[in-house]
C-alpha cells in the first residue's frame, strides 16, 4: 500500500471553542464569581500587580526633586544597570525632564532615589522589596532583581500619584510568571520581542518561553540544519542581543524545540524520518523515534539551540504524539499495534519484553533530558502523555510538567504529576491560550481577561478539557510557575502591531494572577477603570 500523508487539527486549534470576539470589548463571556478565597484589598494606589502590603504615609517629596539616584550598601557597584534603566524610563514616562547622575555614596540625600541590597526578614523571595517613600525615596531588597521590581513599582506610583507617600512590602508567590511565544510559525521581529519584554517586566513577569520550532517553521538560525530556517527567521545575532535585552530586564528567555510531534516543517527536509505506521500510513509531522538517525537530528537541532540560550529551563515539547480520546485507535493512529517498531525499540532500550509505544516515547524525552541536563538546563514536557504508574518505564521526575490539558476525568491530574514527583507550571487551556485562528482571537468561556481574572488562580488546573470543569490542587502542593501561551495557528489572522494590542490586557490580568496578592478590584471592569487606566504600559 502507498504511504498516505494524514494531517490532523492541532487539538489546541480545537479547544479554542471557536468564539472570537473584540477583546477590550469583552462581549459574550459569561460573567463569573470572583476566586473562592481571594482577598480583594482596595486601599492601595493603583499598581499592578497589587503589593502583598501597603501602608499609607505623608505625599512625599516630588520626584522632579531629585537629582540623583544613589547606590548604597555592598553591593552598590552591581546595581548599576538597574538605576541607568530606571533613570532612562523616568525620562520616556515624562516623570522628569532632567538627567539623573548615578553614583556609589555611603551618605545619600533626601532628595536621593536609594537603591539597596540589603537582608530583608520581612521580604520571604528574592524577588521581593520595600519601596519607602516617607523621607526620600528608597528601594531595599534581597536581590538585584528585587531592586528591579520596586523600580516599576515606583514608576506606576510616579504615574498615578506624582508625589507618593507610605511603604510598599512586597513579594511573589510564583517563582516563574511566564509567556510563551509562538515564533515556530510567525515571525516577530526582535525589536517587537524586545518591546514585550519590557511590558512583562513592567508587570513584573520574569519569564519569556520562545517556542522556535512547530509544524509550519522554525523560528531560529541554523548552523547544523541551515535548512530548517524559516524564511523569515531570527538570526544568532539576535537572539543573543534579545538575551542581552532580557537579562537587563531581569527576564530569563527558555527556548522550547518541539518534538516528536509538530515537526512537519522540519521532517520535510528529512522525510526518511517520518513515521510511517503498519498500514503504510506516513505522518509527516511524527517522527519515528526508533530510528538511531531521527533522534540524531533532534538531538543536534536541541544541542545547538542549548548552546545558543542560556535560560534555566529547555522546553522539550513532547505535545501531541498519541491521540486523543476523541481520535480514535485506528490503524491511522499511533499504538503498539499500527507502530510496531516503536515497541520494538521500547523493548530494546528498556529490555523488557512487555514494553509499549508509550516506553519508547518516555526513552527518547528522557534520552533529551539527559542532554539538555548536561548543558546546565532544568528539561520541561507537556504534561499530554505524563502517565504515571502505566508502562515499564517512566518520565524521570526531574522533567518538569507543564500541565495545559486534562483531556477526561480518567485522566492524571496536576496532583498526580506532583506525587510523581515532576515540578508543575500550569499553562490551563481553557484560559491561558492566545490562539490565533483562522476566524481571529480564538475565546472560549474562560479563555479570556475577564475568565482569568475573576476565576483563575495558579492553582487552578484544568478538570476536563473544554471549559468542562477545574482541577483546584490541594493547598500544600507546590507550583513552580504558569505561563500564558500564544499559539499562532493561523500566524496571517493578526499583525504583530494587532497581537501586541490584543494581548496587552491578557498580560496585565495574568501578572496580577500570578504575583499572588490581593487583587485591587473584585471585577475586570473595576479593573479597567481603577487601575489600568493609571498604570498605562512600559515606558517606550
Amino acid at each position: 500500500m502507498s504511504a498516505l500523508p494524514v494531517s490532523r487539527p492541532s487539538r489546541r486549534t480545537v479547544l479554542a471553542a471557536g468564539v472570537t470576539v473584540p477583546l477590550l470589548a469583552g462581549l459574550g463571556v459569561p460573567t463569573a464569581s470572583a476566586s473562592p478565597g481571594a482577598r480583594v484589598v482596595p486601599t492601595a494606589p493603583p499598581l499592578l500587580p497589587a503589593p502583598q502590603r501597603y501602608s499609607p504615609g505623608g505625599p512625599g517629596l516630588p520626584i522632579v526633586a531629585a537629582r540623583r539616584i544613589a547606590l548604597v550598601g555592598d553591593e552598590a557597584d552591581m546595581l548599576r544597570s538597574e538605576a541607568a534603566l530606571l533613570a532612562r524610563d523616568l525620562r520616556l514616562a515624562g516623570l522628569l525632564d532632567h538627567h539623573l547622575e548615578v553614583l556609589t555614596t555611603a551618605r545619600p540625600r533626601r532628595t536621593d532615589i536609594v537603591l539597596e541590597v540589603a537582608d530583608l526578614p520581612e521580604v520571604p523571595h528574592p524577588e521581593g522589596y520595600v519601596l519607602s517613600t516617607g523621607h526620600g525615596i528608597r528601594i531595599s531588597a534581597p536581590s538585584r532583581a528585587g531592586v528591579f521590581s520596586g523600580t516599576r513599582t515606583l514608576l506606576q506610583l510616579l504615574r498615578s500619584g506624582g508625589r507618593p507617600g507610605g511603604v510598599v512590602v512586597d513579594w511573589p508567590e510564583l517563582d516563574e510568571r511566564a509567556l510563551m511565544l509562538d515564533i515556530g510559525r510567525k515571525y516577530f521581529s526582535p525589536d517587537w520581542i524586545k518591546a514585550l519584554i519590557s511590558e512583562m517586566a513592567y508587570l513584573k513577569m520574569n519569564t519569556l518561553q520562545l517556542h522556535i520550532s512547530e509544524g509550519l517553521g522554525f523560528g531560529v538560525e541554523s548552523e547544523t540544519h541551515p535548512e530548517i530556517a524559516s524564511p523569515q527567521h531570527l538570526t544568532k545575532a539576535e537572539v543573543r542581543d534579545i538575551l542581552d535585552f532580557a537579562r537587563a530586564h531581569h527576564v530569563r528567555v527558555h527556548p522550547d524545540v518541539d518534538s516528536p510531534g509538530h515537526m512537519d516543517h522540519i521532517l520535510a527536509f528529512h522525510p526518511e524520518h517520518q513515521l510511517v505506521l503498519r498500514d503504510g500510513t506516513r505522518h509527516p509531522g511524527y517522527l519515528d523515534i526508533s530510528r538511531p538517525g531521527a533522534r540524531a537530528l533532534v538531538r543536534e537541532i536541541v544541542e545547538e539551540m542549548c548552546e545558543l540560550f542560556d535560560g534555566t529551563v529547555f522546553h522539550l515539547g513532547g505535545d501531541e504524539y498519541f491521540p486523543a480520546p476523541w481520535q480514535g485507535t485506528g490503524p491511522d493512529v499511533i499504538s503498539d499495534e499500527s507502530a510496531p517498531q516503536l515497541v520494538d525499540y521500547a523493548r530494546q532500550v528498556t529490555g523488557n519484553p512487555a514494553a509499549t509505544a508509550l516506553d519508547a516515547y518516555e526513552a527518547y524525552l528522557n534520552e533529551l533530558a539527559g542532554l539538555v541536563r548536561a548543558h546546565g538546563f532544568t528539561p520541561r514536557v507537556w504534561n499530554d502523555d505524563i502517565r504515571p504508574g502505566e508502562g515499564v518505564s517512566r518520565i524521570d521526575p526531574r522533567t518538569q510538567a507543564d500541565v495545559w490539558i486534562r483531556w477526561n476525568t480518567s485522566k492524571p491530574t496536576a496532583a498526580d504529576y506532583a506525587a510523581a514527583g515532576h515540578d508543575l507550571i500550569n499553562s490551563n487551556g481553557d484560559y491561558l491560550y492566545f490562539i490565533l485562528t483562522s476566524e481571529g482571537l480564538g475565546q472560549g468561556p474562560y479563555k479570556n481577561p475577564r475568565g482569568i481574572y475573576e476565576r483563575w488562580t495558579p492553582r487552578t488546573f484544568m478538570g476536563a478539557a473544554g471549559s468542562a470543569g477545574d482541577f483546584e490542587l490541594p493547598a500544600g502542593t507546590p507550583v513552580v510557575g504558569a505561563h500564558l501561551s500564544v499559539w499562532c495557528d493561523s500566524p496571517d489572522a493578526m499583525t504583530q502591531e494587532e497581537v501586541a494590542e490584543q494581548l496587552q490586557e491578557w498580560l496585565q490580568v495574568f501578572a496580577q494572577q500570578v504575583w499572588g496578592s490581593p487583587r485591587p478590584v473584585e471585577s475586570l471592569a473595576e479593573l479597567r477603570s481603577v487601575v489600568l487606566s493609571a498604570v498605562g504600559t512600559a515606558p517606550a
